[in-house]
């Protein structure tokens, strides 16, 4: 499960990562840092041109209070709240690491920030979606996939975002990409090499204990 992220790249600099050809104006001026489930963060996605837009972190669910934030790759093509959207409708979350918690035997769970270690960002694959609130107007979503851990995350959590590589990025984005396709990247191991370094995080740990950054619920 992916419930925390760190972005501080600049705007400038993701649209010349990604070959963005437009940024939404709410975007300029972001604020930088730590990201959580219904707060709102950059995210690339391509509709008649490739856009970074702002779009708030999680799906919600008629049945709970709570977003959902992650989706599992294995499930994503078939479970309904997410099929249509992992066929047409991909995005890709930028961010410089991912945090993690392991418990440890005294209960405590003491958090890990984990990252490349030959890049200062990663694509996590996404998915979003768009509706629309009377008097507010049209809003953007997204929810972070996430896969098996490789490497040395296994250590730490058995799961972790899907990353993108870069030589993927443009068939995850085109919303023609064949489904077969998608389900290669969706199965694939990324094969990179990850800094994973214990971080103290007391503030993290009771508001992560008390779940209040959003829900996985076991059905996704």
């Amino acid at each position: 499960m992916c419930v925390r992220f760190l972005l501080k790249t600049e705007i400038d600099e993701l649209v010349r990562n990604y070959r963005a050809q437009w940024v939404d104006e709410n975007v300029s001026g972001y604020r930088t840092g730590d990201f959580f489930p219904k707060q709102s963060a950059p995210v690339v996605l391509e509709q008649k041109n490739r856009i970074i837009a702002l779009g708030r972190w999680g799906f919600d669910h008629s049945f709970k209070k709570k977003v959902v934030a992650n989706a599992r790759a294995e499930t994503v093509l078939d479970k309904s709240m997410f099929k249509d959207a992992a066929r047409y409708a991909r995005c890709i979350v930028p961010a410089n690491l991912f945090y993690e918690w392991k418990a440890k035997d005294t209960g405590k769970k003491v958090r890990y920030r984990i990252g490349l270690q030959d890049a200062s960002l990663m694509s996590l694959g996404g998915l979003y979606k768009l509706s629309f609130e009377q008097g507010v107007g049209p809003q953007l979503s997204f929810v972070i996939i996430t896969t098996d851990a490789e490497g040395d995350i296994r250590e730490v959590h058995p799961r972790m975002p899907l990353i993108i590589r870069r030589e993927w990025v443009d068939m995850w984005l085109n919303k023609d990409t064949p489904v077969e396709l998608i389900k290669e990247i969706l199965r694939a191991k990324v094969g990179a090499k990850f800094a994973v370094e214990e971080c103290e995080d007391e503030a993290g740990n009771n508001q992560i204990g008390k779940g209040i950054y959003g829900e996985q619920m076991s059905m996704f």
